[in-house]
Order: structure tokens, then C-alpha cells, then sequence
């Protein structure tokens, strides 16, 4: 597994194109790396949310368990399990492609176990500890990259959540926003940490910690 850094900014929509610009004009010369496209991920975790709890709790160790996709919501095409790795400010992932067919499969339960039958024996064993389904986030995003293709930015806007808490039925019809803002992630691998630094020195807005999966569920818990 190859390490990242990983840099995220909220940004209030009435910043955005102050963003926008610093970013297109930048010595680095970012440009469109790929078409515009919706991601959909469906975030697993434990009974008690312990995966949920360890974000919240700062821990510089943690894992993150989810099937992605992209495109429509509702018919999943190229879908992928992912253990997404975060320790000591690096990121890194795990990715094993599944086969999900909403029409054959109608709950949850038969869903994810013909999702595990198609996994290695190690994956399996990892997703037993986060094998409930919380939330599907989606939101549309924008793909940039610099000139010499050692940096890459995103923009997502449109965020929402569709709860899966409390039924084995797939909801993707009753969704929450995640609020009105864009959030700008920009990614380098571990070798150009002192571009990102340079970088991100001169961006004008502060980056924070960020995750939809816990914005998602505070959507649904307190709203």
C-alpha cells in the first residue's frame, strides 16, 4: 500500500471562488484530471459505532470500512470494498473489487454476505469486526491535478446521507444534506509532503479535520 497525505478544507460557498481561483492559478498549474462524477460510498462499522467513536476521539490510528462506487445511486456498477488506513497523518487503503446487484439481492443481509463470499479469506475476517451498514454518502466531485501530476484536488459539493440504520432494506430514496459548503481534499503521496506543505501555506482558508462519514451520522442523530 502505497502512503498518502491527505488535506481537507471546508469551504462556505460565499468563498468558493476565492478558492477556486488561488487553486487554478497557482504555480503548479492545476487542470482537469478526470470528468466531473457522482460518488456513492456505503460506510460499515461496528454495532456500537466504534469506528464513529475512534474519529471523534482524535485517534491517530484508525481504519475505515466502505463500498464505493460511482455513478447512479441505485444501480451499482465496478463497486469496491475498501479499509481506508490512517496513522500518524498518512493515509493508505485496501481495495477489493465486489459484485452488488440490487436486483437479486433486495436486504442488506443477503446483499453484504454475497458481497463477502466474493472476498480473500484475509478481507473477510477484516469486515466481520464493521459489518453493519450505517449510511451511504454521495456527492458530486470535481477532479484537478498539477502540471507535473504529483498533487491532486477535489471538489465535492451536493453532499448528502441516506440512513441504513433501521431497516435491512436499501434507502436510497430519503437523503439529508450535509450542509451548504464544498470541501476541498488535496492529496500527494508521502514523497511530495514538502510540495503539499508549500502548497497548502498559501491557500486562504485554514484546512481542518473533516469526515462524511461523522458529519453523516451527526445529520441524522441531531437533525
Amino acid at each position: 500500500m502505497s502512503k498518502r497525505f491527505e488535506i481537507k478544507v471546508p469551504i462556505p460557498l460565499n468563498r468558493l471562488q476565492v478558492v477556486e481561483s488561488w487553486l487554478m492559478l497557482h504555480a503548479y498549474q492545476f487542470k482537469t484530471h478526470h470528468p466531473d462524477r457522482y460518488v456513492n460510498s456505503l460506510y460499515l462499522d461496528s454495532p456500537n459505532l466504534s469506528r464513529y467513536e475512534e474519529n471523534l476521539s482524535g485517534i491517530t490510528q484508525r481504519r475505515k470500512t466502505r463500498i464505493r462506487w460511482y455513478g447512479e445511486l441505485a444501480h451499482p456498477e465496478n463497486s469496491k470494498l475498501e479499509f481506508k488506513y490512517r496513522r500518524g497523518g498518512k493515509g493508505s487503503k485496501d481495495i477489493y473489487p465486489i459484485d452488488i446487484d440490487w436486483s437479486k439481492h433486495k436486504s442488506w443481509r443477503n446483499i453484504l454476505n454475497h458481497c463477502r463470499q466474493q472476498l480473500p479469506i484475509n478481507a473477510q475476517v477484516y469486515w466481520e469486526c464493521e459489518s453493519i451498514p450505517v449510511l451511504i454518502s454521495r456527492y458530486k466531485r470535481r477532479y484537478l491535478i498539477s502540471a507535473d501530476g504529483n498533487i491532486r484536488a477535489t471538489f465535492d459539493d451536493n453532499m448528502q446521507c441516506f440512513d441504513q440504520r433501521y431497516s435491512d432494506q436499501v434507502n436510497v430514496h430519503s437523503g439529508k444534506t450535509l450542509g451548504d459548503y464544498v470541501l476541498l481534499e488535496i492529496k500527494t503521496n508521502a514523497e511530495h509532503e514538502s510540495d503539499l506543505s508549500k502548497l497548502i501555506a498559501t491557500c486562504p482558508l485554514r484546512p481542518s479535520r473533516h469526515s462524511k462519514y461523522v458529519n453523516g451520522i451527526r445529520q441524522l442523530m441531531w437533525f
